[in-house]
Formats: structure tokens, C-alpha cells, sequence
């Protein structure tokens, strides 16, 4: 269940991409050998500054203090400047501002909760156990590469096909650090009151199978990172050198040989990808495409009745899979599974597993120096163990008062929303009803769930290092754990009320199966919201971000969801023309932006994100029209400040693919949008950030 989740949450939260606290017989072997993915190629160097319309001014060094300023001209900068260049990026991120000092204040405040006296519920003692073995490096180091090499041994064991399908079948999945195939129970797309077993593909080192026939600086990053990671723990496992770089070589031969069957980022957060994965199989249908890959029988171990239908999000994957799963490719198949299970599980090892894992993560973000063992230990806590931490969490630092204060702000907000809607004059009144039918029908969830009882762990025990328990062992009965929950759950309805993450994240989300939005509690702190907040600065941000979760109910993915959270058309095929051609004047909006020269974006993926920022300032501008002595100036400056940020080169790298615009662009793209913002500074046709009405790319 959480694969999809966390799928559509990719598509769909205000803040993703932040940094983890802790961030894959002779002549098959020759041919393996052969089959490696491109060579990075060599490129003269990139002069950052070259960005357009603007200047990325969210890359560090970008902005210096000889940088001119005009507020015409670029917004984010002229706002930003003198913050930008007192903005240090924290030791062990990749990144620094706003939204980095609530991460920050976030960390610190779930490490704090730790360090007093041992509490007394159940749940509240694993979280306080787990945190407990993470800090125990006399335990970590005394087990050492053992628990990883008891794995990787029984791979190794492996010495055919029908062997390698007993292992599947015989190894309990909690134990598997690496598979071929994820098969799990998610939400039904067709009808999201009920669950299905859906099949997808395996991780890859490199992340994005497009990597695989064209290599990108970035990709050469990881792969370099992820690499020289991987190496030096097989080495500690007992193997030489060049043992250790035949698993890599055979590892990426057969990455290679799948990515052309596994979905690209890009195709990922295509407005099709929906209707891509809607691959619906009966069992039998299912079985014939499995072909000898044992994925009914490993789900039928499980626990899962496996005689109803079957949500396989890429097929051609499968047949795939099932083609290569032969004795030929055996050595491939058995040293991805290994250099996989090395790679997930070397920051859970001894001290140098833990800081060899760090320098890879720091590589790839861009990132400097180690965070303090107490602040990881408390961040994987609330990771592995988030709902025992979220009540904690809200227990000490959310309140009542700010609830009910928000609550009043989003009926606000989805007020404004209305009337957006009824004004929206590219729609017929049939489907203008139903758009508002589905607005009315949006569940706001704020800061803290008002019940803990559905989020408890009973059936999960965590001992303390004193009684033996170890970080290890905890991570295998938390799978088990999550494992035997999803199996219980299948057979019950979907609970659309639960929340799909916990208070203590530093984020916020609209979730299209369950038509709700959702403010977290550990987003609403510092500078983005407190009870001393002016109302310019509390709409600008906090109002803004709640007109952005409700916009994703209408962007291209929420739009493909009725009221219930089912895929199912809503539009009349006229409406939705043309709400698609309004989309693609957005997307070739920002094919015409670079951060700079050479480096295009992909539009294609940025209209969601995008729509719903310029939809969710235009809600917030509509709550506060007309208020006497409103000042717009201190509003749209403390919208510039929310996306306050000096990042990393290789963050902003990553920020190509990501679906959100770079955040100087989240304030100049969407602030040229709106009149109320012209004419507060007299920005005029010839000024950067002007933009004629007929050019301007609103979708609401």
C-alpha cells in the first residue's frame, strides 16, 4: 500500500525532495561485461549564471554582492538578495532557508523529545528503543558485517534458477533486502474503497531508467557515489577487488537490460501515467504473463488470497523480467540482488558502514560534515517508527488553538476556491457542478489526527539494548510487521480517513484517492506559521500553501479523480480539451525557462506543481481582497521569503526532474501571473518580470 502512496504523494506534496536526516556461466559473464551504462561525457565548464528569464538565484554562489538588483525585473532576487548571502547551508543538508530552518527546528525538537526519562505506553517505548539502538555502536560495531553477510551469503548460495526460486519463496520477505519485482496490496485506482495486489518494477542504483541510454553529470554522480559505496562494502564482505567490481558490472548489465522496460521520471509524472498503470489482469491472465516468476506463490506466502484481480503498473516489465530469469543470466540476477542489499542497509552496519554510507549520501547532495548520532537516531525513529513518534511529537509541540486557528483559515481558503471555480469560464455548468461537488467534498486534516487508536502498533516489540535488542533486528520485525498490517488490511474497506503521513514530517499534501488535504504539523512552525504572524505574512504563506493543496484536486493528476477518490472522468470531452490545451500552454511556458544555458527544464512534469502554486495564490489574494489597509508590498515579499534558498549544485540538479519549479521560479513564475502584483510595484511591458495578459499561463 505505501508504494502507491508514495507515488501519488510524489505527484502531489508542496515540499518533496527535501533531504533525508540519512540519505541499489563464462560467456553470460562476458557479455555482462560488456553491457555497461554510457560513459559520462566530458563538458566545458558550465557558467551557472546564465539562467533565463532570470538568474537561478537559488544556486549557491549564483548571487553575489556585486549582483545588480531591479524589483522589475527579477522579484526573487531583489526580495531575497541580502538573505541569500547571509544563508549558510547546514552542515550534513544540501540546502538552506525557510524551509530549511523548519527542517532544522524540526530535527532538533525530535531529538529533545528523546533524551528524557523512558515513557510508558507501549507505543512510545518502541520509538524510544529504537532510538536507543541506533545510538548503541557498541552493539553495531561488535555485530559488525555479520547480519548483512548472512544475507548475502544465502544469495550467493544461489546456483540456479529454480534455487533462486526457492529463495523467494523460502526466505521470509522480511529478510529479502533486495528484490526482483515489488508486489504488493495499494488502494484500487478504479475504486479507491478497496484494495488490489499490484505488481511493479525493482529500485534501480541510478534512480531514473533514462539514465541508462543517456547518462546524465548528475547520474554520473550517483553512479560514481553509489558505486564506490557499494564496492567498499562488498570488500568488507570478504570479497577482493575484482570480485566486488564484477557484482557492479553485473549489476548495472542488468539494470541496463530492464530500464528500457521500466518508466522514466518523466513518464513517471506524465499527465498519462495514470491511465498507463491501469493495466488491469484476472489471476489466470496474471499467471500466463508471470511465466516462471514466482510472484503468485511468493504473495500467496504472504498471507494474500490470490484469486482476484491484479493492477500491473508496467507489464512489458514483467515480460521482461521473465525473459532474462533464466540459468544464462543467473550471475547478473544474483549480484543485483546483492549489490542492492548492500547499498540498502550499509547505514544500519558498524561506525564505518555508517560514515562510508554518509560519504555517498554527501556526494550525491552536494552536502558536507555528519549531523550528530542523537539527531539520526531520532530522525529514523520517526521514520521507521512514525506513528509511536507522532503522537509523541504532538503531544509536546502542537496545540489546539492553532488547529482550530488553520481549520478557520482553509474553510477560508476553500470559500475563495468556490468562487475560482464558478468564475472559471472555460467550463460548461455540468462540469463546473461537479468541480464544485468535488471542492465541497475535500476533508481537511490539520496538524494532528483527533484519534491515535487506528495508528497504534500492537502487535510490534521493540527491547531495549539492554534486553538484547538490536537496530538490526528492530528493522526486520518492523517489515515483518508492515508485511502481516497490509496483509490484514486487504480484505477490509480502505480507511480514507487514515492519514498517509505522520504530524512530525515538514510537509503538506493533497491525496487524490482520498480527496483530502493535509497541513502537518511540523510544516506549520518558525517562519512559515506562528500565532505573532501579521495576516500579510500569514495568507502569504500558510494561505498560499493551503490554496496549493486544494489546487491539486484540479491540476492534470487530481483532475483525473472524482469526488471519491476514483479514477473516473468527470469533464465533458470539450471541458477537458480544453483543460489540456490550457495545461500545455503551461508546460511550454517553462520549456522556455533555463536555470541556465544548455540545461532545459521539462515542462512536461512542472504543470501540476505549477498550477497549483499560481491556483493557490490566486485563492489567497481572493481571501484577502478588500480588507481595509492590506498591504499587498509585505504580502508578496513574504511570499518571496517562503522560497528563500542557497542550494547545492548537485541539489539543483536534482531539481531538474523534479515536479516542482526551482523556488526562484515558484515566486517569479507565479507572481507574474496576477495583476494585484503588476500594479503594486508599476511593473510595465519591458520589465523582466512582466508578462502580457494574453501570454499569462493561469489553468484556474
Amino acid at each position: 500500500m505505501k508504494k502507491l502512496i508514495a507515488v501519488l504523494l510524489m505527484l502531489c506534496m508542496l515540499c518533496t525532495g527535501f533531504t533525508s536526516i540519512r540519505e541499489e556461466n563464462e560467456e553470460a559473464v562476458s557479455d555482462a561485461a560488456e553491457t555497461e551504462t554510457p560513459a559520462e561525457e566530458e563538458t566545458e565548464a558550465i557558467d551557472y549564471t546564465t539562467g533565463t528569464p532570470w538568474l537561478d538565484v537559488d544556486l549557491e554562489g549564483n548571487v553575489t554582492a556585486d549582483t545588480p538588483v531591479n524589483l522589475k525585473d527579477n522579484y526573487a532576487l531583489a526580495v531575497n538578495k541580502e538573505a541569500i548571502l547571509t544563508t549558510e547551508i547546514p552542515e550534513g543538508y544540501s540546502y538552506g532557508g525557510t524551509i530549511m530552518d523548519v527542517v532544522l527546528k524540526q530535527a532538533e525538537d525530535l531529538k529533545k523529545m528523546f533524551l528524557g526519562d523512558e515513557p510508558e505506553s507501549h507505543d512510545a517505548k518502541l520509538a524510544y528503543h529504537f532510538y536507543q539502538q541506533v545510538c548503541d555502536w557498541d552493539t553495531r560495531n561488535a555485530l559488525g558485517i555479520a547480519p548483512l553477510k548472512e544475507r548475502t551469503d544465502q544469495i550467493e548460495a544461489v546456483s540456479s534458477i529454480d534455487e533462486m526460486t526457492a529463495y523467494f519463496l523460502n526466505v521470509p520477505a522480511e529478510e529479502q533486502l533486495s528484490v526482483l519485482w515489488v508486489a504488493e496490496s495499494i488502494e484500487d485506482l478504479a475504486d479507491a474503497s478497496h484494495y488490489i495486489l499490484s505488481v511493479t518494477s525493482c529500485e534501480l542504483v541510478l534512480e531514473d531508467s533514462a539514465e541508462y541510454s543517456k547518462l546524465t553529470d548528475f547520474g554520473a554522480i550517483k553512479k560514481e557515489a553509489r558505486s564506490e559505496l557499494a564496492r567498499k562494502v562488498l570488500v568488507k564482505l570478504g570479497y577482493t577487488e575484482e570480485e566486488a567490481a564484477q557484482k557492479l558490472d553485473h549489476c548495472f548489465a542488468f539494470e541496463t537490460k530492464l530500464a528500457p522496460v521500466i518508466y522514466t521520471n518523466e513518464e513517471r509524472n506524465s499527465a498519462d501515467y495514470y491511465s498507463r498503470v491501469s493495466n488491469y489482469y484476472s489471476q489466470e491472465e496474471f499467471a500466463d504473463l508471470e511465466g516462471n516468476l514466482p510472484i503468485i506463490a511468493c504473495l500467496e506466502k504472504l498471507g494474500y488470497p490470490i484469486d482476484g484481480q491484479y493492477l500491473v503498473l508496467r507489464p512489458e516489465y514483467i515480460t521482461c523480467l521473465n525473459e532474462l530469469y533464466t540459468e544464462e543470466n543467473l550471475p547478473l540476477i544474483r549480484d543485483y540482488l546483492i549489490v542492492h542489499s548492500v547499498l540498502s542497509s550499509a547505514n544500519l552496519l558498524d561506525r564505518e558502514c555508517y560514515e562510508w554510507d554518509y560519504e555517498c549520501s554527501n556526494a550525491i547532495s552536494g552536502s558536507s560534515g555528519m549531523l550528530d548520532d542523537e539527531t539520526v537516531a531520532a530522525s529514523l525513529a520517526a521514520e521507521k517508527l512514525e506513528w509511536p513518534v507522532a503522537q509523541l511529537y504532538t503531544e509536546t509541540y502542537l496545540h489546539q488553538e492553532d488547529k482550530d486557528r488553520i481549520l478557520a483559515m482553509v474553510d477560508e481558503i476553500l470559500d475563495a476556491y468556490h468562487d475560482i471555480l464558478k468564475e472559471a469560464d472555460f467550463l460548461s455548468d455540468e462540469t463546473k457542478e461537479k468541480a464544485i461537488d468535488k471542492l465541497e467534498s475535500i476533508k481537511p486534516y490539520v496538524l494532528y489526527p483527533d484519534s491515535w487508536e487506528k495508528y497504534e502498533c500492537k502487535g510490534l516489540e521493540v527491547p531495549s539494548p539492554e534486553d538484547g535488542g538490536t537496530l538490526w533486528q528492530t528493522m526486520t520485525d518492523i517489515r515483518r510487521y508492515e508485511n502481516e498490517e497490509s496483509v490484514r488490511m486487504f480484505s477490509e474497506p480502505v480507511d480514507k480517513e487514515k492519514w498517509g503521513q505522520p504530524p512530525q514530517v515538514v510537509n503538506c499534501f493533497y491525496y487524490p484517492m482520498y480527496n483530502y488535504i493535509v497541513i502537518l504539523g511540523a510544516f506549520t512552525q518558525g517562519n512559515i506559521y506562528n500565532s505573532c504572524m501579521s495576516d500579510e505574512e500569514l495568507y502569504a504563506k500558510l494561505g498560499m500553501v493551503i490554496g496549493h493543496e486544494i489546487s491539486h484536486a484540479f491540476d492534470r493528476s487530481g483532475a483525473q479523480f472524482d469526488k471519491d477518490g476514483n479514477m473516473i472522468s468527470w469533464w465533458t470531452e470539450e471541458d477537458y480539451a480544453a483543460f489540456t490545451e490550457r495545461n500545455e500552454k503551461l508546460e511550454a511556458y517553462f520549456n522556455a525557462m533555463h536555470p541556465w544555458e544548455g540545461q532545459d527544464f521539462y515542462g512536461s512534469i512542472m504543470t501540476g506543481e505549477a498550477c497549483a502554486d499560481m491556483a493557490g495564490m490566486k485563492a489567497a489574494l481572493r481571501a484577502v481582497a478588500g480588507r481595509d489597509e492590506f498591504d499587498y508590498d509585505a504580502f508578496f515579499r513574504a511570499y518571496a521569503n517562503l522560497w528563500l534558498t542557497k542550494e547545492t549544485l548537485q541539489r539543483g540538479y536534482a531539481h531538474i526532474n523534479d515536479t516542482h519549479p526551482m523556488n526562484y521560479l515558484r515566486v517569479n513564475a507565479t507572481l507574474q501571473q496576477f495583476d494585484e502584483f503588476l500594479d503594486c510595484y508599476g511593473i510595465q511591458e519591458g520589465d523582466g518580470m512582466y508578462l502580457a495578459p494574453e501570454d499569462r499561463v493561469l489553468i484556474w
